[in-house]
């Protein structure tokens, strides 16, 4: 009963999923007008996006210069 109770508890723990704040969620975009310069910064959703521009029109508001390291 204790193995069972263990087992039970530890696939919980493992298939939790965490949960990303507004800010890093991206949302469909239609269309954009964002300049076509590649200045790659990293959303907090950990992708990486060719300018803040594209970034924001995608909704993520939070994010750092650079490209997402893997």
């Amino acid at each position: 009963m204790r193995l069972l109770f263990i087992f039970t508890f530890l696939l919980a723990m493992t298939s939790c999923k965490k949960e990303l704040p507004p800010e890093c969620v991206e949302k469909p975009v239609d269309s954009f007008n964002c300049y076509l310069s590649y200045a790659p910064v990293c959303g907090c959703n950990g992708k990486t996006y060719s300018n803040a521009c594209f970034a924001e029109a995608y909704g993520i508001l939070n994010y750092t210069m650079g490209a997402c390291k893997k």
